[in-house]
């Protein structure tokens, strides 16, 4: 075995012990309180995605053939099918609207790739929170751990099918209490599934991306089950597939740095906009100009030109003709034109009927997106400057150097609850008292009902 194959395992092996052995005590409550924001938070994404055309078609196939009743599809009501499917259900939900947590210091979705799952397992088996809780957290703390520790040549593959089936099979094993080598066994199958997600397709606005979570929970909890079995994978796989394969840099040491002392879900952020965070910046930027014309009493139709100074991540995203709604939330054109004519970024400013709006097409065309110079240190390497050039030869500029909902910016929680019930509200009316008043010892399947128990023949699957 070759020395850096061999170092990763190691290391592997000394995060998977670590994990398996973390007690629900030793997560400081500060962990927890963000760990339960980050569920309510995908929960209510997953929820507000049930409309969707395509998000609709492929739940009425799922409950068309469900088994059993022992997991909830979360769209409203009480619509159950079995653990599996119903996270696979979920998963392609949790991602759709784009306000799903994400992970600040390097490309990951941690909470996306673990919760379809918990909710799905811990529901069937009535499993108490203060369970999911520490399953979220430590399963978080691996994928992130993963992501930091191998750099890609290039950024060409996202991140949703290198690491969701590994986060499912973390936060599953550890939830059912599986011990060190039954855990290793299951990861090292998992990261043998890990998906090639081409970085392209967000860009291009490709549907099938929005898949990729779905398919890491059906992977992941599969790899729990098979080690249950007694087939299992190596740890020395994630050096074969993320070296070997995909031609990363490892450093292993990031795997095994400040276990129990850092914790990984604590520099989360949370979306207030729905559009990929790499355009929150100029977002926000785009949201005061718009205030700054409404004041001039100034139309958007009186916007000559807009440029937008941008990170390198963004600079690829100026799709100015957007074909499906998720390439809008990729589209800096989309999302800065939105934010000028509508004064929104919610999930209303990257609807269908928005792509072909002629206000916005009009003015998506008018504008040029530069590099941000100079390069500036985290957290301000996602900056924006927007510089606005009037009929009347009048400009007006703004800059964010860092958006809101990071570590450095966090929002309050209230906020975080406050999205909770707009998107899950007009169908899980108690979703948020539910949520908010959650003790850690009450089990999850309870929990749901009570979110359900207003509206259980309210809503419907048609």
């Amino acid at each position: 075995m070759t020395e850096p194959r061999q170092r990763c395992a190691v290391a592997m092996r000394e995060l998977v012990s670590w994990a398996a052995s973390c007690s629900f005590e030793r997560i400081p409550a500060p962990v927890l309180r963000r760990a339960q924001q980050v569920l309510a938070d995908d929960l209510a994404a997953m929820v507000g995605a049930r409309d969707e055309p395509q998000v609709h078609a492929f739940h009425q196939r799922v409950l068309a053939r469900a088994s059993s009743a022992q997991a909830t599809v979360f769209r409203g009501g009480r619509s159950r099918t079995d653990p599996l499917w119903a996270a696979v259900a979920n998963a392609v939900a949790a991602d759709w609207l784009e306000l799903d947590e994400g992970y600040r210091p390097a490309p990951c979705h941690a909470g996306l790739y673990v919760i379809p799952a918990l909710l799905a397992q811990a529901e069937a088996d009535n499993i108490a929170l203060r369970r999911m809780l520490r399953a979220l957290v430590l399963s978080y703390e691996i994928s992130t751990r993963l992501a930091r520790a191998w750099k890609l040549q290039a950024p060409t593959i996202q991140p949703h099918g290198r690491f969701s089936a590994i986060g499912t099979a973390a936060g599953i094993a550890l939830l059912h209490g599986c011990d060190e080598e039954l855990m290793a066994a299951a990861l090292g199958t998992a990261v043998t599934l890990s998906g090639l997600s081409p970085r392209t397709h967000l860009a291009e606005g490709t549907l099938s991306r929005n898949v990729w979570p779905a398919a890491g929970a059906w992977s992941g909890m599969m790899a729990v089950e098979w080690a249950q079995c007694g087939i299992g994978g190596a740890l020395t796989a994630f050096h074969d597939v993320y070296s070997s394969l995909l031609s990363g840099t490892a450093t292993p040491q990031v795997l095994t740095q400040g276990l129990g002392e850092q914790w990984a879900i604590l520099d989360g952020y949370t979306k207030i906009y729905a559009c990929c965070q790499h355009l929150h910046s100029a977002v926000e930027a785009a949201l005061a100009l718009r205030d700054e014309l409404q004041a001039l009493a100034t139309p958007a139709d009186d916007i000559v030109s807009v440029t937008v100074a941008t990170h390198s991540l963004a600079l690829p995203l100026r799709d100015a003709s957007p074909r499906t709604t998720l390439g809008a939330k990729f589209s800096m054109p989309h999302a800065v034109a939105a934010a000028l004519v509508l004064g929104s970024a919610g999930a209303d400013a990257f609807a269908t009927d928005t792509l072909h709006a002629p206000a916005l097409q009009q003015l998506r065309q008018r504008i040029a997106i530069e590099p941000f110079t100079p390069e500036l240190p985290a957290p301000h390497d996602r900056p924006a400057r927007i510089v606005l050039r009037l009929r009347s030869g009048q400009t007006l500029s703004r800059e964010c150097l860092s958006a809101l909902g990071g570590p450095d910016r966090p929002v309050a929680a209230d906020t975080v609850f406050d999205k909770v019930e707009q998107l899950a509200g007009p169908v899980y009316p108690a979703m948020r008292r539910v949520l908010e008043s959650a003790t850690m010892e009450q089990g999850w399947a309870s929990l749901v009902h009570q979110m359900c128990e207003q509206d259980a023949d309210a809503v419907p699957l048609n």
